[in-house]
């Protein structure tokens, strides 16, 4: 077969998996073709520090390979975990019985779901608020075996001057509640946001916060896995909800996911944790002396564990030197590491993407923090681009797939379609400029411009 005809079979399967990264990375590995994937949300800017101080060290025990710890980590791990979050998120977290360690953070996610239904707070149908655009998993940890019901909560604004913009409001969240025949139970919020980066504003949060949790009966969930991917100088800085006076006050209702996918580059380990103080969900988690832990079904493994009690050893257990100063904590030093490496690595792919003039969400915002994405706006571009051809996203606006498979196909670079994360117009597209160095980033904008040059010219009008 051609190459294009290798491609074009290798659709077949990839279109039978429902989440667009997935299906990303299967066809990639169907065509074999060697391609600038910045479609994954995949970090290896810490990949160095990470190889010398925990991959390269780690040795296995007999004890590594027992059916020892318990599903939702070692209580010692969780000390660590919590010791690292009370500096960041809050001091009040209690590692003995607020976090639960699972595999990856859609299973703390989903975890936490399946807790509330079985300890009654949640029922078959109940609704969930979700900004967008968003990540596309909300979908599955809630829908799929929770049975819940997603809310989609359009974010997109148009300025004075008609520009579009996303900015997320508490009328806008206020306005769904309001449609919906039942009223939702659950309010997502994910701070800092996906596909957008930014962190929400202490003020704002505190609003929104005091509204679900003082005037309805919702609790908030927390999605905070790119807490720690802060560019220095973010305005505005990250807040916690759990740093927050009113979600302190109701605390039994505001529950906080996190885990070192994104901000410690360990994406292929899915290790995430909830941090709940809900009696309900802690009795779900922990299991009792009739069911098993909800845990157990998607456990942090004894392998996993023993790279973690590496990576969080401290220097008094006989860790070396971390190299970023005497004796200090490893996860704290890799953290101040990555805040420096995300800055320069924002700052030339910023860079990059201004040299080719492409548009992206919050361009001409120095201060604004990305996380890990830039969000392109390509929209003046689809009219330009041929439409048809098989596609490896026909379930999106068919303009916005032929513009992926353009880029695709021209540039050798793979982006993440925005219809795909609930955009609610085409032409945006999710580029993760932490999939790869700087500079192999940078030459893959330099091969979008070219593909952008030579398309089409728009139709004549009339």
């Amino acid at each position: 077969m051609t190459p294009q005809e290798t491609a074009d079979a290798a659709l077949v399967p990839a279109l039978r998996i429902a989440d667009p990264e997935q299906r990303i990375a299967a066809y990639h590995a169907a065509t074999g073709r060697k391609l600038v994937n910045l479609g994954i949300a995949d970090n290896v800017l810490l990949y160095d520090s990470l190889d010398e101080h925990v991959f390269g060290r780690v040795r296995l025990g007999e004890d590594d390979i027992r059916y020892l710890s318990p599903p939702y980590g070692t209580a010692r791990l969780r000390e660590k975990v919590a010791a690292l979050l009370r500096e960041n998120f809050s001091a009040v977290i209690d590692p003995h019985s607020d976090v639960f360690a699972t595999a990856g953070v859609s299973g703390a996610l989903e975890s936490l779901a399946l807790a509330l239904r079985q300890g009654g707070v949640l029922r078959q149908g109940d609704g969930v608020l979700v900004p967008t655009p968003c990540w596309q998993g909300f979908r599955w940890c809630f829908e799929q075996r929770p049975g819940l019901r997603l809310v989609p909560v359009p974010t997109l604004k148009r300025s004075g001057g008609g520009r579009e913009h996303f900015g997320l409001i508490l009328k806008d969240l206020q306005r769904a509640y309001c449609a919906q025949r039942t009223p939702p139970r659950l309010l997502v919020l994910t701070n800092p946001g996906n596909p957008l980066g930014v962190n929400h504003p202490a003020a704002l949060l505190e609003d929104i916060c005091a509204w679900a949790l003082e005037q309805t009966d919702m609790h908030v969930v927390s999605d905070e896995i790119y807490a720690f991917s802060q560019i220095e100088g973010a305005d505005p800085p990250f807040t916690s909800a759990l740093s927050l006076e009113v979600c302190r006050r109701r605390r039994d209702r505001v529950h906080l996911v996190w885990g070192l996918g994104k901000d410690f580059g360990l994406s292929g380990f899915r290790v995430g944790f909830l941090v709940s103080a809900s009696p309900q969900v802690r009795s779900v988690l922990a299991g009792d002396e009739r069911h098993k832990s909800v845990c157990w079904f998607g456990p942090l493994d004894s392998l996993k564990g023993a790279y973690l009690k590496l990576l969080f050893q401290v220097p008094d257990e006989g860790a070396e030197d971390s190299g970023d100063g005497a004796g200090e904590w490893y996860p704290r030093a890799l953290m101040r590491l990555y805040r420096r490496r995300l800055t320069e690595a924002r700052g030339d792919v910023a860079g990059a993407l201004g040299h080719a003039d492409i548009d992206y969400a919050g361009r001409g915002e120095p201060g604004r923090n990305p996380a890990q994405f830039f969000l392109l706006d390509l929209r003046a571009h689809l009219d330009r681009v041929p439409v048809g051809g098989p596609a490896l996203f026909p379930e999106i606006d068919r303009r916005e797939a032929a513009l992926e498979r353009w880029l695709r196909d021209r540039a050798g670079v793979q982006l993440l379609p925005g219809e795909t994360l609930s955009c609610p117009r085409p032409g945006y597209f999710r580029m993760c400029y932490t999939a790869y160095r700087p500079g192999t980033v940078c030459g893959a904008v330099a091969g979008l411009r070219r593909a952008l040059d030579d398309l089409p010219p728009p139709p004549a009008a009339g």
